[in-house]
């Protein structure tokens, strides 16, 4: 769903960000820093990269625990 405001599990819902992508599951590095400004696709681009390695992984949301003001 384009307009969801959820992070994006699927390649065909995450538009122009396919360099990127690729470029993250090209890393061999044992921890891997994904930084940028809020509501950007870092989310995205990680959970989409970590679903198409077919590799096990445990993603933990933090955001519930964010304060709102």
């Amino acid at each position: 769903m384009i307009f969801d405001i959820t992070p994006k599990q699927d390649r065909k819902d995450f538009f122009d960000r396919e360099e990127e992508i690729e470029k993250l599951k090209e890393l061999k590095t044992p921890i891997i820093l994904v930084l940028g400004l809020r509501r950007t696709g870092k989310s995205s681009l990680i959970r989409i990269s970590l679903n198409e390695l077919n590799l096990p992984y445990i993603y933990i949301d933090l955001r519930m625990f964010e304060e709102r003001n």
